[in-house]
């Protein structure tokens, strides 16, 4: 009987909880392709909570060479995957990136990096 009112109470206080919505995402791909101006990099990001204006900026360096780009970007509230430029005199190899999300004008705090591979198209 006590293990029932402990189930019970269990229940009653997981349903009395408010859901939250999905927190904000960000996730670097792994493979960029070279292009004309630099590297075109696949960015995953997510801001929840419905649609809104939002920035995601992609870094990228490989050796002595660093690039940046900046993509302005209409956020659905789900899962989007992006296609940041990132300028730069980047070469078919291995690289490192870093991205950083804010959405609805406030920076997340979501700040990711991964190794990449840059591949030729």
């Amino acid at each position: 009987m006590r293990a029932f009112r402990l189930f019970a109470a269990a229940i009653v206080v997981g349903i009395s909880l408010p859901a939250l919505a999905d927190p904000p995402t960000l996730l670097i791909q792994q493979q960029a392709t070279l292009d004309a101006v630099g590297v075109v990099v696949p960015v995953v990001v997510n801001c929840g909570d419905g649609a809104s204006d939002a920035l995601v900026v992609v870094m990228v360096r490989q050796g002595n060479e660093t690039g940046e780009g900046v993509l302005p970007f209409a956020s659905t509230g789900n899962r989007q995957v992006l296609n940041v430029q990132v300028v730069g005199a980047f070469a078919p190899g291995d690289a490192a990136a870093t991205a950083e999300l804010s959405c609805a004008g406030m920076p997340e705090g979501l700040v990711t990096g991964a190794f990449i591979k840059i591949v030729a198209p």
